[in-house]
């Protein structure tokens, strides 16, 4: 909202009345549509965008508190919580949260649609949120009525949380029925990894599969800017689960990295799959890549991050 120059002239009595109803106004506007009483948390500044135009906002994965010191002289400047209010207390000065509030594949949602728009209401104007992660990998091959749910979020989220983004990562699950204009979702996070294979496979990763899945949301009608590449900072040695994937080598990464600034430069988001171990998914991750036994990713990012 931008703010108007006024051509009258009014007392300093009136001017206070006026301001006085406005206010007023805006504390009762601001009550829940679905009737969950006025919002009470902390105000953002009236239009103030959420980044820089043009700027690349910058997330890894999987973090916890006593990461984000590592994390701000890295160049990150989000971290991922749950909308739970002692955790967005938590997120320190220069820094934003991206809420994770979604679900995984055809699987229930975190919040069900009432706790979400409870949520919404409760953090949709606080200027320590950037956004709302709404899913992971929906499969809306398999689970059809998924696209609905994420639409019902996303407008949910334009429509009380102005200034604040809705997020879902995509895989090579069909993508059409999760297009922009189908699911009103705001950006959308690619994620091919391309090491993965043997371990004889290992002296080479699939960049091409950064280029297919691309093609794939070019096919869909999600637009090259609206794209927020997902790097690969994980491997599979030491989780608990499938051996599928290692952690790029730095030269390897180099090449990762080239490949999306082709096809989505400056983006305005950028993730970092992962930081933290997942002890079936994800080990070692990018915590674990500072050089000795795991390839120096870290210094990589920090030098991509600053630039």
């Amino acid at each position: 909202m931008h703010v108007r120059s006024v051509r009258f002239r009014f007392t300093a009595i009136a001017a206070a009345v006026t301001l006085a109803a406005g206010l007023l106004l805006v504390l009762t506007l601001r009550g829940d549509p679905a009737g969950d009483g006025p919002y009470r948390g902390p105000l953002a500044s009236p239009g103030t965008p959420t980044t820089k135009p043009g700027a690349t906002r910058r997330i890894a994965l999987n973090t916890e508190p006593s990461d984000y010191p590592r994390l701000r002289a890295l160049g990150y400047d989000l971290v991922d919580v749950r909308p739970d209010a002692s955790q967005v207390a938590g997120v320190p000065p220069g820094m934003q949260a991206l809420l994770w509030v979604g679900n995984f594949h055809c699987e229930d949602f975190d919040l069900d649609l009432d706790a979400f728009k409870r949520a919404v209401h409760e953090f949709g104007r606080d200027p320590r949120v950037y956004g709302w992660y709404l899913s992971d990998e929906p499969n809306a091959g398999d689970c059809p009525e998924i696209a609905g749910e994420i639409r019902r979020r996303a407008e949910y989220v334009e429509r009380n949380a102005p200034g604040q983004i809705s997020y879902i990562s995509l895989t090579d699950f069909p993508m059409e029925p999760l297009a922009p204009e189908r699911v009103g979702v705001d950006l959308f996070g690619l994620d091919p990894y391309p090491c993965e294979g043997s371990a004889e496979a290992r002296e080479r990763c699939d960049i091409g599969a950064i280029d297919r899945m691309v093609n794939m949301a070019d096919a869909a009608g999600v637009p090259r800017d609206r794209i927020a590449p997902v790097l690969q900072t994980f491997g599979q040695s030491c989780s608990d689960g499938d051996k599928q994937y290692w952690l790029p080598t730095r030269a390897q990464f180099r090449e990762i990295l080239a490949r999306w600034d082709r096809l989505a430069p400056r983006p305005p988001l950028e993730i970092s799959y992962s930081w933290g171990r997942q002890d079936e998914w994800a080990c070692p991750t990018l915590a674990d890549a500072v050089g000795g036994d795991h390839p120096d990713l870290q210094s990589i990012m920090k030098a991509r991050n600053g630039g």
